[in-house]
């Protein structure tokens, strides 16, 4: 119940509290998501954010789209409860901060949906669930530019996996958290990912990067 009059509280704040998109992403990993998102205007396939957060960055990328007459599919997938309880136990073993654990856990779909529709972004597809078990038929067939924010070492490996052959010739995939030495352990999953496929591993600002060539 109190986290139920939670969330009607900040439902009706919403143009008081959201005033602006909340974007969570660090501004230089901003600008290298909406660079992406204009070079790789060209490449088939669509647009795609794992763990959204409060929706800012969609907000942003799909006005910034939608004003360059790019006309693709935005989805988000989101637990939109905060992070996977035994994703997260494993993480803190490979030394993320216990502290972090309830950082993302005061969003809902509804609160999300509402900030896009604020942000004129209501078009922008919310898929609720896992991303390492929601069913293969709510995922894209092809995705152009695929932005993964989920923090987390498995999860990041796991859904690497399973969207890398999803990514168009062309297309690219960006990973957030990825410093050395990061309280976040992102980058341990996206470099496991990189060695088992063979892939060279690219980071810029913090962030791995996955380009596909046009022979893969």
């Amino acid at each position: 119940m109190k986290q139920r009059l939670k969330e009607i509280a900040r439902l009706s704040l919403v143009p008081l509290l959201y005033r602006y998109p909340p974007s969570c992403l660090a501004p230089e990993r901003l600008y290298l998501y909406l660079h992406y998102l204009i070079e790789h205007k060209d490449v088939p396939g669509d647009i795609v954010e794992i763990g959204c957060a409060m929706g800012g960055t969609a907000a942003v990328a799909r006005n910034m789209i939608r004003r360059l007459g790019i006309n693709k599919k935005y989805s988000c997938y989101d637990t939109f409860d905060g992070f996977v309880e035994q994703q997260f136990t494993r993480d803190v073993g490979l030394g993320t901060p216990t502290r972090n654990r309830y950082m993302f856990s005061g969003s809902s779909q509804r609160l999300v949906a509402k900030i896009l529709r604020r942000h004129n972004a209501g078009d922008v597809s919310l898929i609720q669930g896992d991303i390492t078990t929601i069913p293969d038929s709510k995922l894209p067939a092809s995705c152009s530019v695929v932005l993964l924010d989920i923090d987390l070492a498995e999860p990041t490996y796991q859904t690497l996996k399973r969207f890398w052959p999803r990514v168009a010739p062309g297309g690219v995939i960006l990973v957030d958290d990825c410093p050395e030495e990061h309280d976040w352990k992102a980058r341990i999953g996206f470099s496991r990912f990189c060695q088992e496929a063979g892939l060279p591993e690219q980071y810029r600002h913090g962030m791995g990067i996955l380009i596909k060539g046009t022979t893969h």
